[in-house]
């Protein structure tokens, strides 16, 4: 009996043994597949579109949005929606409808989540992610705001406490937004999928948007980047090129940011007059 017990343990564990290891390696195989393929991918707009889409069969900043998505269907949109600071506490039938319009134009849509540099209760975060479950199943990923980019353990283990609550949900991608530098641990955490590293009225150096010191970002792809820039009347289409080299996602608007000062306290309330000049380079 006891050696029909070893002969059975003989045959097992030979095959339970490879298959795990197997599936270590599939997992390797699959992420170098995904790395390579996101190597190949054009550099693409991060769009904070916060205009209320009242009329939109023919709202003018949608409507142009989506007009310049299919004339230049090489370039990849991410376009961030925003009914109130978040999903809000009801559906809006007006965000339904356009969401589902930009989907059918073959942007990936983003919900809004604040997170006031972690401030903000967990716990409401949570309901957040679960109300644009609810309200907009139809959202792909989220977009984590105001991002807590602390150089510490703790807030790398709070916004990816954030990430995995929106996968689990079936978000993807997941975008934080600390607006400024953000440390190398939480690129090495994957934290999140994409970072916006800037967010300003200039474009950044190129030495800074390298990331390329002690502690940085310099180590990890371009696509977990992007770039933010607001307050600009004059395209320059050289600091796009600069930063692309850097940044996979990048975004610049002439609507000016000015706090305290109504009507250009929302740098992201019109959609940029500088779009089609940003599709044409990225298209090349």
């Amino acid at each position: 009996m006891f050696r029909s017990v070893w002969l059975l343990l003989a045959l097992l564990f030979p095959l339970t043994l490879p298959a795990q290891e197997e599936g270590t390696a599939a997992a390797r195989r699959l992420r170098n597949r995904q790395f390579e393929s996101a190597a190949q991918q054009r550099t693409g707009l991060l769009i904070p579109l916060y205009i209320y889409p009242a009329d939109i069969e023919t709202h003018p900043a949608y409507n142009r949005l989506i007009d310049l998505k299919r004339r230049y269907e090489t370039v990849p949109f991410r376009v961030i929606v925003n009914p109130a600071s978040g999903p809000g506490t009801r559906v809006d039938p007006n965000y339904t409808r356009a969401i589902d319009r930009l989907i059918g134009a073959g942007c990936t849509v983003i919900g809004y989540v604040s997170t006031d540099y972690a401030k903000r209760p967990a716990e409401e975060i949570q309901e957040d992610i679960e109300r644009w479950v609810a309200f907009y199943p139809r959202v792909h990923g989220l977009f984590f705001d105001e991002m807590n980019y602390e150089d510490r353990d703790a807030a790398v283990d709070f916004q990816l406490s954030l990430k995995e609550a929106g996968e689990r949900s079936g978000f993807w991608p997941i975008v934080a937004n600390p607006g400024t530098d953000t440390p190398g641990r939480f690129f090495a955490a994957e934290a999140a999928d994409c970072f916006v590293v800037h967010e300003g009225e200039t474009w950044p150096e190129e030495r800074r948007i390298q990331g390329d010191r002690p502690g940085g970002y310099g180590d990890f792809p371009p696509w977990t980047r992007a770039v933010l820039v607001h307050s600009t009347t004059r395209f320059d289409k050289n600091s796009l090129h600069v930063v692309r080299r850097y940044a996979r996602w990048v975004y610049v608007t002439e609507d000016p940011y000015r706090p305290g000062r109504e009507g250009e306290e929302n740098p992201w309330d019109t959609l940029s007059r500088h779009m089609e000049a940003m599709c044409e380079e990225l298209a090349r």
